[in-house]
Formats: C-alpha cells, structure tokens, sequence
C-alpha cells in the first residue's frame, strides 16, 4: 500500500486552480468550520500564528475529515522542523523566505528519505505512515509530499529564475506584505511598483512550467494572477474575518444602545472665530462643515460637535457613543477651544 493520495499537488500539477484561506486563529474548532466551508485549501499558519506542532496535528486530523487540503508553513525551512511535519503527517508545506536555489535545493533534501535526501527515517512512530500501518510508505512517501517555497524579498526576486530551475520544487508562492516591506513600502502591497514586481514573479514562475501562487484580499489582484496562470491563490484569512465580523457585531449592537450628549454655552464675543479655527484644525481628520455662525465635526468614530456662534456666547453641544467616555470628550474640546482664546477667560459652562 502506497502513501496517500495528495489531491492538491495532482490538481496544481495538471494546472487546475486551487482557492485557499489561511488559518491563524489556531483552534481545531475553527479549523473544521473552515475545511467545510468549501474551500480547496487551508493554510495552517506556524510562521505568523500561534501553532505548535500539536496543534497543527490537532488541525490536520479535523481538515483530514474533509474535501479541503491542508498545507502548512513552518516557521522556517529547518531540517529538523520539516522532518516532524512531514512525521505528522503534513503532505504539502509552504517553506516561508527562500532566497536562493541553493536553500531551495536543501528544502528539496529535506523532505526526501536518503540515499537521494537527509529526511530522517522514522515512520515507524509516525502519523504519515498511518503508524506503520502503510507498509510502502517510506518508498512512496515523496511522491506525495508536495514542497512549496515562498519567495517574498528582493534576493528571493533576484534569484527566482535559478529556484525556478530546481527539480523537485512543486510551486512557488510569492508573498506581497514581505516583498512590499524589502522594497520599502511597508504596509503597501497594492503599490504599483509592488504589484508589478509580484506579477512579474508570476509570470516567470507560470513560464518556467510551476506552480505559482499567493495570499491577496484584493480581488483585483487575485483575478490577475489567476488570468495570469496561478494555481494557488488564499483569498481570505481566518484572523481577519473573524475581527471584522466581531467589530461589525459589536458596532450593531451597540447601535442598539443610545448615545451619550451633553451642551455648553461659553460667554464671548469671538465665537465665530474660534467656532471657525477649531473646524478648521480638525478638518483634516474629520468630516467638518462649518460657516461663520455654525459648525459640524464628525470623527469616525462617532463622536460630533456642533457650535454655534452668537453675539455674546459660543453655543456647544457634544455627542460620543454609549461608550465613548464623554468626559475626556469634554475636556478635549474645551482644551482646544481655550487654546484658541488664549486672550480671554474662556470657560464653558456644562449642562452636566
């Protein structure tokens, strides 16, 4: 009997396109609502996310219930490392910052028994081999190991063509944060300059006969890379969806909740004026609109002034989020206002 069946590298060797999400929240439960959600792959993340090699186990044996693949990135491509994955019974592994081909080939190493690799020989104890339950698994195991390397700074762009060249290399995955950060614009992966260079990348990897692949929300970019000949492309995180619906959840029930206002009236003759510079200040990071008798800011958070200006008083009213803490609100807006009114005793009287 034979190692198992890989599905994922069969399907990107005969250039079928795979769509993935990446998994850090490193929870078997999360892992098993993910792998029957539909997608072809999950990416369980060692790298970035907090993963040991017993809770990528715990994952790989919920994914391995489903029709989702697992693959998994180490935090890096060390011996030692690869040889316990492999153990555990991961088929397909995304080696994370490969710079060279002659890393590529040492990763290629690693995941082959001798006399053709240096992967240590003891299936005998492992989950791969069914322990020891799959009689050729030592034979046939690298016929299913699927190695993918990611290229993700300028060396590894410099040296693509040559990783390229390294039989035994199923696929290369570009990474767009990291590539964005080495050519310095950190936090910046739709740069043009970035996107250029990824795609680039990618279409040396699809002409060099691999696969090529890549992590992107943007669906701009997904869709170009894959009209491009990637077949391997996560379009969503697990960290992030889990945040954003958790944030939209919280805001809506809070929405529920009434917010909290005050007013003031502060006796001066300048309120225009200093209606008129505290619009002014803060319309650069709020919605302010504003003329020379009344005035509106918003900040995206919620929290609005609203000012009027008469000829003996400056009108003031506040409104922050049930829970927002109104009074640092107050005691902001007071503060900027007698900054203005540094010539006069300024001073607002609250209603609370």
């Amino acid at each position: 009997m034979p190692a198992p069946h890989n599905p994922f590298k069969a399907a990107i060797a005969a250039g079928k396109p795979q769509v993935g999400c990446w998994l850090g929240l490193a929870d078997p439960y999360i892992s098993e609502i993910s792998a029957k959600a539909g997608f072809d792959w999950l990416l369980v993340d060692g790298e970035h996310a907090p993963n040991d090699l017993r809770s990528v186990v715990a994952q790989l044996q919920v994914i391995a219930a489903t029709n989702s693949h697992a693959i998994v990135r180490p935090v890096v491509g060390e011996t030692w490392m690869i040889k316990q994955y492999l153990d555990a019974g991961v088929q397909t592994l995304l080696v994370p910052m490969v710079e060279s081909a002659e890393q590529a080939q040492e990763l290629v190493s690693a995941v082959t028994y001798p006399p053709h690799g240096i992967r240590g020989v003891g299936s005998a104890l492992a989950r791969a081999s069914d322990f020891a339950g799959i009689p050729d698994y030592l034979t046939t195991a690298r016929d299913e190991i699927c190695l993918l390397v990611q290229v993700e700074n300028r060396a590894g762009m410099a040296a693509l063509d040559d990783i390229l060249q390294v039989d035994g290399i199923d696929g290369v995955f570009i990474g767009p944060s990291d590539l964005a950060a080495d050519m310095g614009h950190i936090g910046k992966a739709d740069a043009p300059v970035v996107k250029e260079a990824v795609l680039d990348g990618m279409r040396r990897i699809v002409a060099a006969g691999k696969a090529g692949g890549i992590l992107t929300m943007n669906k701009e970019m997904q869709q170009a890379c894959l009209d491009i000949g990637a077949t391997f492309v996560a379009t969503q995180i697990d960290v992030v969806l889990f945040a954003n619906g958790m944030r939209a959840a919280a805001k809506t029930a809070l929405g529920l909740l009434p917010d909290q206002a005050t007013s003031g009236v502060a006796e001066t003759e300048n309120g225009s004026r200093y209606l008129l510079q505290l619009c002014k200040h803060w319309s650069h990071k709020a919605e302010a609109t504003f003329d020379q008798s009344t005035g509106k800011v918003v900040f995206d958070d919620g929290q609005t002034i609203e000012m009027s200006a008469h000829a003996d008083n400056l009108a003031i009213s506040l409104t922050a989020g049930p829970r927002s803490d109104l009074e640092r609100w107050k005691s902001v807006v007071e503060a900027h206002l007698k900054r203005f009114a540094h010539r006069e005793d300024f001073q607002i009287n609250w209603s609370d």
